[in-house]
């Protein structure tokens, strides 16, 4: 069965009542793209951008500095939760 990766604000998922969005499979990520996902998820980029790396034998990822984005992050997370 296929997994969601994770939830969004309410009426805004799959089908508008469990909270949850997407689909996850393996290396297939799914879902319905309204805004910007990936400046706004530096991990979920990063995940990608890992696993893309992995099949072309690269076995890590050097981190940078994603304070700017991970401070944008929180700030939607803030501002989701509040409402």
């Amino acid at each position: 069965m296929l997994q969601p990766p994770g939830r969004a604000r309410p009426g805004g998922c799959n089908n508008g009542e469990d909270g949850f969005e997407g689909v996850a499979s393996g290396n297939i990520f799914g879902t319905y793209l309204h805004g910007s996902l990936l400046p706004k998820n530096p991990h979920l980029a990063d995940l990608l951008l890992l696993r893309a790396l992995r099949r072309r034998g690269f076995s890590r990822l050097e981190p940078l500095d994603d304070s700017v984005e991970m401070s944008a992050h929180r700030s939607v997370r803030e501002r989701v939760k509040s409402r």
